[in-house]
Order: C-alpha cells, then sequence, then structure tokens
C-alpha cells in the first residue's frame, strides 16, 4: 500500500486579502490629514496676520488634495495592487514635513516676537 502525496509541496499562493486596500485607504487619511493641517495652519496665521504663512500652508494644501483628487479610479495602482513607484509616498512624505516646518517657522517666530 503507498500513501499518494497529493499535489507538489511548495509555497502556498499567496494571498493578498484586503491589505492593499487598507494602505490605500491609510494614505487616503495622511492625505486627509496634511490637507486639514494645512487648513488649521492656515486659519492660525490669518488670525495672527500672518500673510507669508497662510500663502506656504495654502501651497502645501493645494499641493497634497490636487494629485489625490486627479488620480484615477483605480487610485493609480497597477492591476496586481501593488505600488510599483515610491513617488507617492516620497510626496506624500515632503509635504508633511514641509507643513510641519511652516508650522515650526510660524511658531517660532511668534515666539521670538513675543515679549
Amino acid at each position: 500500500m503507498s500513501t499518494d502525496p497529493g499535489p507538489a509541496a511548495g509555497p502556498p499562493p499567496r494571498d493578498e486579502g484586503l491589505q492593499p486596500e487598507r494602505t490605500a485607504l491609510s494614505w487616503q487619511r495622511t492625505v486627509l490629514g496634511v490637507v486639514l493641517g494645512s487648513l488649521v495652519l492656515a486659519g492660525a496665521g490669518l488670525r495672527a496676520g500672518s500673510t507669508v504663512t497662510v500663502c506656504a500652508a495654502a501651497v502645501v494644501g493645494v499641493l497634497a488634495l490636487v494629485p489625490a483628487v486627479l488620480r484615477t479610479p483605480s487610485g493609480g495602482l497597477p492591476g496586481d495592487g501593488r505600488l510599483h513607484s515610491f513617488a507617492f509616498l516620497v510626496r506624500v512624505v515632503a509635504l508633511v514635513v514641509a507643513l510641519a516646518l511652516v508650522g515650526a517657522v510660524w511658531a517660532f517666530g511668534r515666539g521670538a516676537g513675543a515679549p
């Protein structure tokens, strides 16, 4: 009597599941956070009368929002759901850093001008 080992042993096919969708949603939340942070900073700049802060915050908000809105309905991902280019990641990280720098410069400027 011999036992049939079944199909050839090997790694099972990878099931991506909902991971690509969760990743895309998290990046959408990040872009939304950058836009809302820009609005908050622009509002604070308006109250303080800082035109430069308002303009810088508006530029960061527009640079974050426009590419996200103009992307294809598939989210810009290829058919396999994998991101093959890190351009989007680099752009979002750069915008987060730019927003943080604009806010820090504005806060230090207000602190230095206070008695």
